[in-house]
């Protein structure tokens, strides 16, 4: 071989060595920025109390979320209060998805394992999970290694979630306003009565119901060995074994909303044309609620000014919303928009700030309703907007509890962080005056009457009636 021909031969062999060696650190950097984590809780105690019985983490309580959120994409670290290997109790592998589990050589050498809580930086991760087991109940609750990761997890705008014993993990969680992560929010675990049919309740600690309603907790509870799994806010717990994959599956609904990409439109048509632009917005809302990737839709039009009406829509990514639009009915609303409108469309982009999932944004008024939304723009005085989001912070669960309340939520408009919108959906017009008599309101009312741009705050009020979907339970 020629002295040159060699030289070309050795040069597009570095070449090609530098465009790996390239590719593979711009894929692992990318890796690394896209890294999404779950840090999963389990017990190092292996005894239930002087019974002289085994216990420790049960299995299905980590396998079944484990695969829900494995399959979604995300990486599963473990710790426990002690570290190292975690007894295991129900073990069950003729369960194929604990078996899958055990089986997984990654994940079987991550359980036996576990990181020790001094081992963990919290801010790595985007949710944690306490699993159950009745060890749980002795090791969990007093550990503040373990309550300040997952304070910090949350107040990262992560995810908390618990299943069965686990939640004997949320007890001692405190935030940094000085109140318990359980305090004032829908939450169950495993019940008394749970606990008395397996004949521990004796032997346990305390009971955990009991025990979480200490701590201000709104407890629900299904039948023995039913599936029940409560979501609040950015909590989310299961009542036992048989609840842990929905766990799992609420879990990811709340981390999908992360990429969730909500839409207000405003809309001030001719009033000759009002009743073809409504039906128009009514089927695009149609077809947007038959689509597989909506989260919720409705269309609205004002009260007091008929003719301006309004859309407003959520969806699991804003590419889910640019390929609806394709379709016949959005392009319907594009082209009728030319020509009916009386002014420019107006679109507002929205951060929930307490998001909702599915089920919750598509929860319907019942039929005998007279139903009463209501959407109030807010401006804020920069500098406050914090004290804002604190205030609603406080009072969004109360609202959300309130029987005549349909649905409630407050999104920060994207900008400069000082412009959200409420929106607030009543049964009817005695259920809104309910609120605006209720106690917990008048923080908020305070904070309205004093700290935002343009007085009086009611010049934001819109009263909206809906024309689509007017579905009714």
């Amino acid at each position: 071989m020629k002295t040159n021909t060699l030289i070309t031969v050795l040069k597009k062999a570095v070449a090609i060595i530098i465009i790996l060696i390239t590719t593979t650190n711009v894929m692992k950097a990318g890796n690394t920025h896209t890294m999404k984590k779950i840090l999963f809780v389990v017990t190092s105690h292996d005894k239930k109390g002087n019974t002289g019985e085994h216990t420790g983490f049960y299995l299905s309580e980590v396998s079944h979320p484990w695969e829900i959120l494995v399959n979604a994409g995300y990486e599963i670290d473990f710790v426990s209060p002690k570290g190292g290997k975690a007894p295991v109790d129900g073990f069950n592998l003729s369960d194929p998805v604990n078996r899958k589990f055990w089986e997984n050589k990654l994940y079987r050498s991550k359980i036996e394992n576990t990181l020790k809580p001094s081992e963990v930086n919290a801010d790595t991760y985007v949710a944690i999970h306490y699993a159950g087991g009745h060890g749980a109940m002795w090791d969990f609750p007093e550990n503040k290694e373990l309550a300040a990761i997952a304070a910090r997890i949350y107040e990262n705008k992560g995810i908390v979630s618990a299943v069965c014993h686990g939640p004997a993990g949320l007890l001692n969680i405190k935030l940094s306003n000085g109140k318990y992560l359980v305090d004032g929010k829908k939450v169950n675990a495993f019940t008394n009565q749970e606990e008395t049919a397996v004949k521990l309740d004796k032997v346990v600690p305390f009971l955990l119901e009991l025990k979480l309603i200490e701590r201000g907790a709104k407890f629900e509870k299904s039948g023995l060995w039913q599936s029940h799994v409560v979501t609040d806010q950015r909590l989310v717990t299961g009542q036992n074994p048989q609840s842990a994959k929905a766990v799992g599956e609420a879990v990811l609904q709340l981390l999908n909303s992360n990429n969730l990409f909500a839409r207000i439109t405003r809309y001030e048509v001719k009033p000759q044309q009002v009743a073809e632009f409504q039906k128009a917005l009514g089927n695009y809302v149609s077809s947007a609620l038959a689509n597989q990737n909506n989260i919720m839709a409705e269309a609205y039009y004002e009260q007091d000014k008929p003719s301006i009406l309004w859309v407003i829509e959520r969806w699991n990514s804003k590419k889910h919303l640019d390929a609806f639009e394709k379709n016949e009915q959005a392009q319907t609303v594009t082209a009728l928009s030319k020509k009916a409108l009386a002014k420019t469309t107006k679109e507002y982009l929205l951060k929930d700030l307490e998001p909702l999932n599915k089920e919750q944004w598509r929860k319907a008024s019942k039929k005998e309703d007279k139903q009463i939304v209501i959407m109030l723009f807010v401006d804020a005085k920069a500098g406050t907007q914090q004290n804002f989001k604190d205030t609603y912070h406080t009072a969004m669960p109360q609202f959300r509890s309130e029987p005549g309340v349909v649905t409630y939520q407050l999104s920060e408009i994207e900008g400069d962080g000082t412009h959200f919108v409420t929106y607030e959906k009543f049964r009817g017009q005695d259920a809104f005056q309910y609120h605006l008599n209720f106690p917990p309101i008048q923080p908020v009312i305070d904070y309205l009457n004093t700290s935002i741009e343009g007085q009086p705050f009611q010049n934001g009020l819109h009263t909206l009636i809906e024309f689509a979907p007017m579905t009714r339970e």
